[in-house]
């Protein structure tokens, strides 16, 4: 089996969500057969530091399990990647104005100083091969950074990469406004025209601008699918795709960025939250009924689902005292609930969060792919 997975964006909720989904399929020596990666956002941040602390390499499931998961929880609740207390006064003097106008940037040096993402982006592995994933404020499209190739199909391709893995990560989640866009002064030399259909390249030409904006991947797609999935073409590099759907929910009420982000969330309009909703929706839908008609192979993993709902939906039954061995749905719900931002999270939430997307993830392949999936794995605490 080669695995394709899909990081969403969603903050450090999304965060700990997909560590929690990597622990069950670590729990199932799985990760050994992930091909191909594509993340968003939160997605991306902690992909960079799972790369980042296993050496520019992706995990072994039996070092995942005895070393890497607990250096990642400590790392996620002991350290602010980006909130007002995690400026400071120190930072207030050291960027200055960059506050006001390179905020990615800004996340960018924390990436690399506060949570050890460091390395170039030529320098990750050659498999799985991961997409990280932005969006061009000039071309509108989806680009993207990978070891061999950046870009997009409208603007173009590059296949040599120069820049920072931390870079890249923040561009991918430069929320629109509480961060704001991403500056990459682009090299002059080295980009072609590509065939949207099959991305291989046509023709050499010269960038049309010397530099482009990026914003959070989360303003094209928050999903990750795209980089993996078509509907037309089926599964890219993979023969099965798990898709980790922690976005949040559309609320019923928006604070401006500014006021969201003095209390430490991240909140972009609510005209694009209302947009972002509708893309999700719309790439969801067209991403299970592939799945129902039997085109793709592959399974959503979507934050807000109880062990019970998944039986429910599925027409699963168990004995009613089963339920007590897994996550209460109060707690389902306050992990859905948990504000995205980039600060540092309790351990309760940490393990609350993470456990939700282990048990997901383990009712959902155990219900839907039983052929894949036969053997159910039990969350045990950290």
């Amino acid at each position: 089996m080669e695995i394709g997975l899909s990081l969403s964006g969603g903050g450090i909720r999304a965060a700990a969500f997909h560590l929690g989904v990597l622990r069950r399929l670590a729990d199932e020596n799985l990760l050994e057969a992930v091909s191909q990666l594509s993340t968003v956002s939160g997605g991306s941040l902690v992909a960079a530091a799972i790369f980042s602390r296993a050496k520019m390499q992706w995990p072994s499931s039996a070092a995942y399990r005895a070393n890497l998961f607990f250096e990642l929880r400590r790392l996620l609740t002991s350290t602010d990647l980006f909130s007002l207390r995690a400026i400071g006064w120190r930072g207030l003097c050291r960027f200055n104005h960059k506050l006001l106008t390179e905020r990615a940037r800004v996340l960018a040096e924390f990436l690399a100083e506060r949570w050890g993402v460091d390395g170039a982006i030529r320098d990750l592995p050659d498999r799985p091969v991961w997409w990280i994933n932005a969006t061009c404020f000039e071309t509108g499209k989806n680009w993207r950074f990978g070891k061999r190739e950046m870009g997009d199909w409208q603007f173009g391709r590059h296949y040599d990469p120069p820049f920072r893995l931390a870079e890249a990560a923040a561009a991918s989640a430069a929320v629109p406004y509480a961060i704001g866009a991403l500056i990459l002064q682009l090299p002059a030399e080295g980009w072609y025209r590509t065939d949207p259909a099959t991305r291989r390249p046509i023709e050499k030409r010269s960038p049309p601008r010397t530099s482009v904006r990026l914003w959070d991947g989360g303003a094209y797609e928050n999903l990750g699918l795209e980089s993996l999935y078509k509907p037309q073409q089926g599964l890219l590099g993979c023969d099965f795709l798990i898709c980790s759907d922690a976005s949040g929910p559309l609320s019923d009420t928006q604070e401006s960025p500014l006021t969201a982000l003095a209390k430490g969330h991240l909140a972009s309009p609510r005209l694009f939250d209302i947009c972002s909703d509708q893309i999700r929706s719309l790439r969801t839908r067209m991403f299970m009924a592939s799945l129902t008609n039997g085109s793709v192979s592959g399974a959503l993993l979507r934050m807000g689902n109880s062990v019970r709902d998944v039986d429910m939906k599925a027409g699963r039954l168990r004995a009613p005292e089963t339920y007590d061995a897994f996550q209460a749905d109060s707690d389902v719900v306050l992990a859905l609930t948990h504000p995205t931002d980039l600060a540092a999270i309790s351990e309760d939430a940490f393990d609350r969060i993470c456990r939700h997307g282990y048990e997901v993830a383990d009712a959902i392949l155990t219900t839907h792919s039983p052929d894949r999936f036969p053997k159910s794995f039990a969350w045990h605490a950290a």
